[in-house]
């Protein structure tokens, strides 16, 4: 192998990559925006990695190997172009989508198919190296040189969108681009895996508040209605790739959590929708949410989760849960839930 180092240096950008892109997807904070420039950084890091790496593969190639290694290589270096391709056509072409999926969709999809097997090969081709290897100081010349090199691409890569006018220079920290903002219920949906319930009759329809409070209560929909309060603008940015701000009209979560009168060792809160989803929110994060039942002038539609939704201001779409039908107060943290949603 011509440039051995090329794998370590692969390995280290991978790394950084699977850290920095879950981060990424389920932050929706300035102030976490580190995670989703890092993605950006390690991705050009390993563009420039691929010069070396490719001499190495094209060594490869031309030994006398079974069909087998020489076409999983060729998969494998498919895959991962491909993969980097879908990010940069996002970040600088603007939002496109394939077979009902957005751009960026397919670049988390196949990054994450694709992430295991460039771990595993890495470390394969880097098992054999001694110590000395490791603190020698030309390795870390590489590594600081790589990292320079990265953000300086990185850099040029975002004057040049700016200064060519194109779509990646609007988009948000996220990387999402901005959707039918307040157009009340003609903004793009969120879905999940589970997104498709039949229609809710509002007047069957309960919210049901339990758990660890003193008065649990169901409560129905007129009167929720009868006692709305609250209005916020809030921006939605869907892990899709899309952003939306609206104004939201409901009653304030904090206003039903009081009604109930929560244990004092209550420590989180879960919302759950009638398909199952839910998610868990600390008693802090829940008291700063509301329930709307509105979209700016609009009743929710049902494909926004009609009759209820949470709005949740400091996350991303998957955490709005669509037709809420319970809140459960819990005496354990909000920890206790997948990081992201199961089905």
């Amino acid at each position: 192998m011509r440039f051995p180092w090329a794998n370590t240096l692969l390995l280290a950008l991978i790394g950084v990559e699977l850290v920095s892109g879950f981060f990424g997807l389920v932050s929706n904070s300035p102030d976490e925006a580190v995670f989703i420039l890092a993605h950006r950084i390690a991705g050009w890091g390993i563009v420039a990695v691929l010069v070396w790496k490719a001499a190495n593969v094209i060594r490869s190639l031309r030994w006398h190997r079974s069909a087998a290694p020489r076409t999983a290589s060729i998969v494998l270096a498919v895959a991962l172009l491909a993969t980097l391709a879908l990010g940069f056509a996002w970040s600088f072409v603007g939002p496109y989508s394939y077979w009902l999926f957005s751009g960026v969709s397919w670049h988390i999809y196949i990054g994450a198919l694709l992430l295991p097997i460039l771990i595993w090969h890495s470390l394969y081709h880097t098992r054999g190296f001694p110590l000395r290897f490791w603190v020698d100081r030309r390795t870390f010349l590489r590594f600081a040189g790589l990292a320079i090199a990265s953000a300086a691409l990185w850099r040029a890569g975002e004057v040049a969108a700016s200064v060519g006018g194109l779509s990646g220079a609007t988009r948000r920290f996220t990387g999402s681009y901005e959707a039918g903002s307040f157009t009340g219920n003609a903004f793009p949906l969120t879905s999940w895996l589970n997104d498709n319930p039949r229609p809710i009759d509002a007047d069957a329809w309960r919210l049901n508040i339990g758990g660890a409070v003193a008065n649990p209560t169901s409560i129905r929909y007129a009167d929720i209605t009868d006692a709305e309060t609250t209005t916020a603008t809030a921006t939605i940015d869907c892990t899709g790739g899309w952003h939306s701000t609206q104004i939201w009209r409901g009653i304030a979560l904090s206003d039903l959590l009081r009604a109930a009168q929560p244990d004092k060792d209550a420590a989180s809160v879960t919302v759950r929708s009638v398909t199952g989803y839910y998610r868990r929110f600390s008693m802090s994060e829940a008291n700063e949410y509301i329930l709307a039942t509105h979209v700016g002038d609009e009743r929710l539609s049902h494909g926004h989760g009609f009759p209820l939704r949470l709005v949740a201001h400091d996350k991303r779409g998957f955490e709005w849960v669509k037709w809420i039908t319970e809140i459960e107060v819990n005496r354990t943290g909000k920890w206790l839930q997948p990081p992201l949603p199961l089905q």
